[in-house]
Parts: C-alpha cells; sequence; structure tokens
C-alpha cells in the first residue's frame, strides 16, 4: 500500500510539471473553446459523444499522459520539424503534423464510424491538442545547420531560462483572471475571407509553412539574452498578436478537421 501511494505521488506531481508545457492549460483550452464554436452541430455532438465532455476539458491531456511510460512516444507529437521553410516531412513524419495526416487519413469523411469506439476518442485526444500544439511559435524544430543561431537562453529577472517556457504561456500574458469565453470574445474576430485563408483547403504544407514563419517572429521579438520582465509596451503588444494569431489559427484549423471527420451520412 505504501508503495502505491509513493507512486501515486510521483505520478501527480509529475503531471503538475506537466501541466505547465505546450500552450499551457489556458492556452490550449482556449484554442478548443474556440474550436468547438465553430464546429458543425452533427461534429459537435458526437465529438460530445466520444469524448464524454468538451474539448477544452481534454486539451492538456497528452500533457498530462505523455509522462506515463506507454506514452512516452508521444513527446515527439507537440510539433514537427523544417527544412529550408518546409515542413520536413522525413523526421518522424512530420510528428504532430503527421498524426493529423494519418487521423485524417483513417477518421476523414465519415470513416470514424468504421473504428472501434476506442480509437475514435484516442484519436480525438491527440488531434485536440497535438494540431494546437504545433501552431506554438517555438515548437517547430528549425534545422541547426541552417539557424544555429536559434538556442539560446533569455533573461527573467536576470536569470537565464528557456525562451520556450516564455511562448508556451503567450496566451495568456498579461491576462490574468480571462476566461476561455472571455478570449473567444476579445480574439476571435476572424471574417469568413480570413477563415478560407487560414484553412486554404486543409493544405498542411500550407499550414507547416505558415507556422515556420511566424515561428521566426518569436525569435526577434525574444532574442538572446533578452529580459522578459522588461518589455516594452510595443513589445508586449507584438507578444500577444503573434500568441493569438497562431493561437486562432490552431483553432480554426482543428475544427475544418473534426468537421471533415464527423460528416452526417446522406
Amino acid at each position: 500500500m505504501k508503495k502505491i501511494s509513493i507512486i501515486l505521488i510521483a505520478l501527480v506531481a509529475t503531471l503538475g510539471v506537466q501541466s505547465a508545457k505546450a500552450w499551457g492549460g489556458f492556452g490550449h483550452g482556449a484554442i478548443a473553446y474556440v474550436a468547438e464554436q465553430h464546429l458543425t452541430p452533427y461534429a459537435k455532438g458526437e465529438v460530445r459523444r466520444y469524448l464524454r465532455h468538451t474539448l477544452p476539458f481534454y486539451a492538456s491531456w497528452m500533457d498530462h499522459w505523455r509522462a506515463v511510460p506507454p506514452f512516452h512516444p508521444t513527446n515527439a507529437w507537440h510539433g514537427f520539424s523544417s527544412i529550408e521553410g518546409q515542413v520536413d516531412w522525413q523526421k518522424g513524419d512530420g510528428k504532430a503534423m503527421g498524426q493529423v495526416v494519418n487521423i485524417l487519413k483513417t477518421m476523414g469523411e465519415g470513416k470514424y464510424r468504421n473504428l472501434p469506439d476506442s480509437i475514435v476518442r484516442h484519436n480525438l485526444l491527440i488531434l485536440v491538442h497535438a494540431l494546437p500544439d504545433m501552431h506554438c511559435p517555438v515548437h517547430v524544430g528549425y534545422s541547426r545547420k541552417e539557424y544555429p543561431e536559434y538556442r539560446y537562453d533569455v533573461l527573467q529577472k536576470g536569470k537565464p531560462v528557456k525562451m520556450h517556457g516564455f511562448w508556451d504561456g503567450s496566451p495568456g500574458y498579461k491576462r490574468k483572471g480571462w476566461t476561455y469565453e472571455k478570449y473567444a470574445a476579445e480574439v476571435d474576430k476572424i471574417t469568413a475571407k480570413q477563415e478560407k485563408k487560414i484553412i486554404k483547403k486543409g493544405n498542411l504544407d500550407h499550414w507547416g509553412r505558415d507556422i515556420i514563419k511566424n515561428g521566426h517572429r518569436a525569435y526577434a521579438i525574444t532574442y538572446a539574452d533578452k529580459e522578459l520582465t522588461k518589455l516594452t509596451a510595443e513589445e508586449s503588444a507584438e507578444v500577444l498578436a503573434l500568441a493569438d494569431e497562431m493561437a486562432i489559427k490552431a483553432a480554426y484549423r482543428l475544427a475544418w478537421v473534426l468537421n471533415q471527420i464527423f460528416v452526417e451520412k446522406k
């Protein structure tokens, strides 16, 4: 009994650490909430049926469970590698991008009905996290040969910290007390024309190039040894503009993928 208690305590501690990663709990939840608002009624009903809960509820599931040994391989599914401005499909089949491709291939256009409920549910848990995660500006694995300078620390009260951690929490930057509903109301201002450009008919190579291009902006704003506590008002605005742009794109693209999967029978 004592051994089981120790294991449980260790697991809870690990989950607490993991929950702070990726877009952070708030960022992931807000993205999933916005995506849920753009599902068709049928898709929303099917998602709710398989998950038995909302999308935001499971938005950070992968960050928790990758700490558990059987799920360790999912560590690579939170971003993707790039080469010469393109998705490097040779590295882990695109990693997070590859997972989206595989899930669309096996579940898209109603094919999910041919799969066991447990597989559909598992794929949903991957999608709701991995697709938004790959939009985080620092989740692109830039080639070391192309961008050797992209390996540095920034400063937090004079102490070196990873830039990654700052951008992971960027949707909630200076937004203490915001709810998912408030985020959606304040940030989701996308027009039908803009949505069309964001989705680009589900062209994942286009999505990848867009994420890669915007990822460079994060390195320009928070360059080596940049003191995070002394960002100017202009720099803070740049952080939020980039975070919101990528979060909203993630939400709309997640909604598009789910709507492509959960189509009504004709």
